[in-house]
C-alpha cells in the first residue's frame, strides 16, 4: 500500500508541475515541488504501520534532508546558466549527497534545520536577477518530456523508500524527502526551456524550504 500510494504520488505530482509550468511559468512549478507533498503521506502511512516513535524518527530524518534541498537547489540554479543540464545535475548531485550524509549524521535536528535555513537565506541573498525566460518550444508540447519525467520518478521514489527499509526510520525520512523529483525536473526544464527557466525553477524551490522546515519542525515535535 505505501509504496502503490508513492508510485502513484511521485508521477502525479510530476504531471501536475509540468502542467503547471507550461501555463504559468516555471516559478509556480518550482513552488509546487518545494512543497512537502510526497512526505506528509509517507509519515502518516509509517505512522499507521509501525507506530508513532517510528514516525518521529522519519519525520527528524525530513528535517535533515531540507539541507539536501536547499543544497540541489542552490547548487542547480545557480550552475544551470553556465552548464549542460548533465553536468550541472552531476555536480548539484554530488553536493546534496554530500549535504544528506552530513544532515544524517548530525545528532541535533535542530541544528540541521538552522543549516538548512542559513543556506536559502544565502542562497537567495545571493541570487542574480532573473533574465526573461522564453516559452517552451513546440517539442514541449507534444508531452514525450513529460511521460519520462513521470516514468523515472515512478520508478526511483519507491525504489529509494525500499531501500531504505532496512536503515530505519530516520534513514527513510532523510530518503524520502531527497530531492528526486526536482533532479528529474531541473535538467527537463533546462532542456526544453532553457537555463534561465531552471534557475527560476530552483529559486522558487528554494523559497519554500523555510516554510517546509517550519512544518516539519512542527510535526516532528507534535509526534
Amino acid at each position: 500500500m505505501e509504496i502503490l500510494l508513492r508510485t502513484a504520488l511521485a508521477p502525479c505530482l510530476v504531471l501536475l508541475v509540468s502542467a503547471v509550468a507550461r501555463r504559468s511559468g516555471p516559478r509556480l512549478g518550482g513552488l509546487l515541488l518545494g512543497l512537502p507533498t510526497t512526505s506528509v503521506p509517507f509519515v502518516m502511512l509509517l505512522w499507521l504501520d509501525t507506530g508513532i516513535e517510528a514516525a518521529a524518527r522519519a519525520a527528524r530524518g525530513l528535517v535533515a534532508a531540507q539541507l539536501a534541498v536547499a543544497c540541489f537547489c542552490l547548487a542547480y540554479g545557480r550552475l544551470a546558466p553556465a552548464l549542460r543540464p548533465a553536468r550541472a545535475l552531476a555536480i548539484a548531485l554530488a553536493g546534496t549527497a554530500a549535504a544528506a550524509v552530513a544532515a544524517a549524521t548530525c545528532p541535533d535536528v535542530w541544528l540541521t534545520a538552522a543549516a538548512a535555513l542559513a543556506v536559502t537565506c544565502a542562497g537567495l541573498g545571493t541570487w542574480p536577477v532573473p533574465a526573461p525566460v522564453r516559452r517552451p518550444s513546440a517539442r514541449v508540447r507534444r508531452g514525450r518530456e513529460v511521460g519520462s519525467r513521470m516514468a523515472v520518478s515512478a520508478v526511483t521514489v519507491p525504489l529509494a523508500l525500499t531501500a531504505a527499509r532496512a536503515l530505519g526510520p530516520f534513514a527513510a525520512g532523510v530518503l524520502a524527502a531527497f530531492p528526486v523529483l526536482l533532479a528529474v525536473m531541473a535538467p527537463a526544464v533546462h532542456r526544453t526551456t532553457g537555463a534561465q527557466a531552471a534557475a527560476v525553477m530552483m529559486r522558487a524551490a528554494l523559497t519554500v524550504v523555510p516554510g517546509t522546515l517550519a512544518f516539519l519542525l512542527l510535526l516532528c515535535t507534535a509526534l
